[in-house]
């Protein structure tokens, strides 16, 4: 149905309305760097210093973030949905329990940050370095790591679902008892990662390196292992895994299998 002018214009205005954030607040943020509980809905911030600012639950969402710095700074509550951080620098931020909910991130320097219970789902984080993040219990699900640095990051007891992990550092990466079914590991490094009791059925491991991952008890029905390198991994008790599943891909005489099954060896 074709709207008239005035509907049109007070959708406009009611939609404006809605992502315009406070002067005031705004105001404080530049004077003092520091705005907790302020509505800063999109605000453009992109290239500022902001390194230990205070925003704990401040609304940034829609907010234009890019390369901006905000390291060790307090965002833990926030709400940063649909928030451009491209190319941001959040090293040792808090971002516990924040939303960032389809927010880029693409090209984000974050390492050692704290995502812990966060809602992530359909974030981007192509080619972000998040080397040792903390991701305990966050929500994950569909977001996009491709090619990002997760080394040593923890996803213990995460919800990880249909993510992308395509080409990813995730070596000594912690993901013991996470929801990992349907992910997207094709040619991810997971060396010496900790998969134990993780749910990884469906996954893809399409020319992945497990080389010493720690696979024990996970449940693996239906996962791919094409190509993937399994020398010294150990998927002892793992359930759900076939024969199979396991024509085309290599290990070692390192490698520990469930019963019955067996692996070619790699080249070397």
């Amino acid at each position: 149905m074709r709207l008239s002018i005035a509907t049109a214009l007070f959708m406009f205005t009611a939609i404006t309305a809605a992502n315009a954030y406070e002067s005031n607040d705004l105001n404080k943020l530049n004077k003092s760097g520091n705005c907790p509980d302020c509505d800063l809905r999109g605000v453009e911030l992109q290239y500022k210093d902001m390194k230990g600012a205070a925003m704990k639950k401040a609304n940034l969402r829609d907010s234009m973030l890019k390369q901006i710095d905000l390291s060790s700074a307090d965002l833990s509550g926030a709400d940063m949905r649909r928030s451009d951080l491209e190319k941001s620098t959040l090293v040792s931020a808090d971002l516990e329990n924040a939303i960032l909910q389809d927010a880029d991130m693409e090209k984000a320097v974050m390492s050692g940050a704290n995502f812990r219970r966060a809602n992530l789902r359909g974030a981007d984080f192509d080619s972000a370095n998040v080397e040792g993040g903390n991701f305990r219990n966050a929500d994950i699900r569909k977001a996009y790591f491709k090619r990002a640095n997760l080394k040593n990051a923890d996803f213990s007891g995460a919800k990880v679902s249909e993510t992308n992990f395509k080409r990813a550092n995730m070596s000594g990466a912690i993901m013991t008892n996470t929801e990992l079914d349907e992910t997207n590991f094709t040619r991810a490094d997971l060396t010496d990662a900790h998969l134990q009791k993780a749910n990884l059925s469906h996954a893809n491991f399409y020319r992945a390196i497990l080389v010493k991952a720690d696979m024990t008890g996970a449940r693996l029905s239906n996962a791919t292992f094409w190509g993937a390198n399994l020398s010294g991994a150990n998927l002892e008790s793992a359930k759900g895994l076939e024969q199979e599943q396991l024509e085309g891909a290599c290990g070692s005489a390192e490698t520990v299998l469930p019963d019955n099954l067996k692996l070619k060896p790699c080249r070397e």
